[in-house]
């Protein structure tokens, strides 16, 4: 008896601390995105930016753009305290020595895909002051079709799994897994609440119902790297923009290695090769692992239905690029195809995936600031892009909590709460 007290007290020493671990490590995680979206927006051009390229050595100088900055042709009125550095035309010197506006056209790419004379950089709230309200209802339509496409392949894979559910069902439980993504800082993600709520649905099949939320996921993601790596092999007649180039060779062994690893692990011969089940025996909680690992392998018997999943996996992404096409579009771009659109989404999201900061928070960011200045548009549509895809992410979250006003809502809290105080004691 004292010894199985003295286990007892053991796991009670250990629960407290491994719950300190996971809040200090989700706290690390919230600061990390702050600073990161601090970094963004130290970086973000605040204020409108005349930009002048020549033999590749590209000047920027602040001041204010008169008219649509959506036009070939602007005026731009230079700060009168702005330094000019050398290398300036002369009509840029004598607007500032005059306090003047000069009439600025916008140069075409050359050959090397780079730009040669002006261009012009507007500022965050600018971009933001000309988004049109109809490029935003169409983003939004297409954003939420992506989404309603997403949950049929979840439903889907569930019923592989043998946990036959209905979409209605499907579509409120992905919802609520939106809503405490959002709100509740004690879980890692919406998708943990999708497991624990589908778990809670079949109890008898816990491991394929939890390994449905965990296939559902991965698939998404490996389609996702799968048309990055498409964009970057398609030819130039198709692609405007030759930078894709530069990130060929990443993507495609980025996408490599997630073939061969599921290849790895799904294939009899590798897995008898490396002796997986060996391993999984030596592993703590091998029991479980074992579960969920015959649970994976449920779908290698279901080529039919994995490859519906893959190409309901290309619409979602497809309609979500063609989505922040809609979106750019409503901010002012004119210079970026869907296909450019559709590479930039899927690389981005790709990166903010990492579970490195709440919601890609900052990181999107950045990368999509980052691609798009690599594609020759602003970097500050990108960024706005980003963050109003983000916004209306935010907004489906918020409206998946309303399933919670509806009968059995506190039920459906206190069930979450209950798992998550069991998977932190096991």
């Amino acid at each position: 008896m004292s010894a199985g007290g003295a286990g007892s007290d053991a796991h009670r020493s250990a629960h407290p601390s491994s719950k300190v671990r996971g809040s200090v490590f989700k706290l690390l995680r919230i600061v990390f995105a702050l600073g990161l979206l601090a970094l963004v927006a130290y970086f973000v051009p605040w204020r409108d930016q005349l930009v002048y390229s020549q033999a590749g050595h590209v000047s920027t100088v602040p001041g204010t753009i008169e008219g649509n900055w959506r036009d070939d042709t602007i005026r731009f009125r230079v700060d009168a305290d702005a330094a000019i550095a050398a290398g300036w035309p002369e009509s840029v010197e004598q607007a500032v020595a005059h306090h003047t506006s000069l009439e600025v056209r916008r140069a075409d790419l050359g050959s090397d895909g780079k730009l040669a004379g002006f261009d012009w950089r507007p500022g965050m709230l600018r971009v933001f002051r000309g988004l049109e309200p109809r490029g935003l209802f169409f983003a939004l339509v297409l954003i939420v079709f992506g989404a309603l496409v997403a949950i049929l392949r979840w439903q889907r894979l569930l019923a592989v799994a043998g946990c036959v559910t209905t979409y209605a069902n499907a579509f409120r439980l992905s919802f609520l897994g939106l809503f405490f993504n959002l709100i509740v800082p004690g879980l890692t993600g919406g998708d943990v609440v999708k497991a624990v709520l589908v778990v809670r649905e079949h109890p008898e099949r816990r491991a394929d119902a939890l390994m449905s939320v965990i296939v559902d996921r991965g698939l998404g993601l490996v389609v996702l790297i799968g048309l990055a790596a498409c964009v970057t092999l398609l030819p130039a007649s198709l692609m405007p923009s030759p930078h894709f180039k530069e990130l060929r060779l990443p993507v495609l062994l980025t996408f490599t290695g997630v073939l061969g690893g599921m290849w790895l692990v799904m294939h009899p011969w590798p897995r008898r090769m490396l002796r997986l089940d060996r391993l999984i025996e030596k592993l703590p909680q091998k029991e479980r692992l074992r579960k969920l690992d015959g649970a994976l392998r449920i779908y290698a018997h279901h080529p039919f239905e994995m490859t519906i999943a893959v190409l309901l996996s290309v619409i979602n992404h497809a309609s979500l690029a063609f989505g922040l096409y809609q979106l750019g579009h409503a901010f002012g771009d004119t210079q970026l195809s869907y296909l450019e659109y559709l590479g930039i989404a899927s690389v981005a999201n790709t990166i903010s995936s990492i579970p490195i900061a709440p919601g890609g928070w900052g990181v999107g960011e950045a990368a999509y600031g980052s691609l798009f200045h690599l594609m020759g548009a602003p970097a500050t549509l990108g960024i706005a892009v980003s963050v109003t895809y983000r916004l209306i992410s935010v907004g489906l979250g918020l409206a998946g909590g309303l399933f919670l006003l509806m009968p059995g809502g506190r039920k459906v809290r206190d069930e979450i709460h209950e798992e998550e105080e069991k998977e932190s004691a096991a």
